[in-house]
């Protein structure tokens, strides 16, 4: 079972590029390790392919900078089912969309199935990899009055936060850049 890492923080906060950086640094240590930079947005809203190209951008840059580069690879549902190699080093960008599409997506499980299929998805990548790096927004301090469809899947989204900070090694919030350590595995 590998290691398992969740970073969360708000909208341009600096959590992605934190889990970009700390999973290539890792990478880099272990001669031959592949980084997969497992991209779960669907491209379908009119702003996607700008933030699409923005996350490609800083890849790069984070990749070079560390000396290894990301193999992309898109995947909006069924994560379990993707094709990690053992030993790999997995980076998930990032869980709400993730779970948006489980939800809303006509291939997806379907609100009654996704948060399961999601968090068994992962566990499975856990399994296979060195290390998996779950991104995840916080959508929880705005106050609400939404929807019930869209407080269903918030609901569904803190229900993994709290899954996923059980099994997790280090659970990590960004705010303004910075990395605020909630949960730290003893040292080795």
């Amino acid at each position: 079972m590998g290691r398992l890492i969740l970073v969360y923080g708000g909208s341009g906060s600096g959590k992605s590029a934190w889990a970009e950086r700390t999973l290539l640094a890792q990478a880099a240590q272990v001669p031959g390790a592949r980084a997969v930079y497992l991209a779960a947005m669907e491209s379908a809203s009119p702003e996607a392919p700008a933030r699409i190209a923005r996350h490609r951008a800083m890849r790069e840059a984070h990749g070079a900078a560390a000396g290894v580069s990301f193999e992309t690879v898109e995947r909006t549902v069924d994560v379990g089912g993707v094709a990690a190699a053992p030993g790999d080093f997995v980076l998930l960008e990032d869980l709400g969309n993730l779970l948006a599409n489980e939800i809303w997506s006509p291939s997806g499980a379907g609100p009654a199935l996704a948060e399961d299929r999601i968090f068994t998805g992962l566990t499975l990548l856990q399994a296979r990899a060195a290390l998996l790096l779950v991104v995840s927004n916080d959508v929880f301090s705005d106050g609400g009055g939404y929807p019930p469809e869209t407080m269903a899947y918030i609901r569904s989204l803190g229900s993994l936060h709290q899954r996923l900070a059980l099994l997790a090694e280090e659970v990590v919030e960004v705010v303004c850049g910075l990395p605020v350590v909630w949960k730290q595995a003893p040292s080795r």
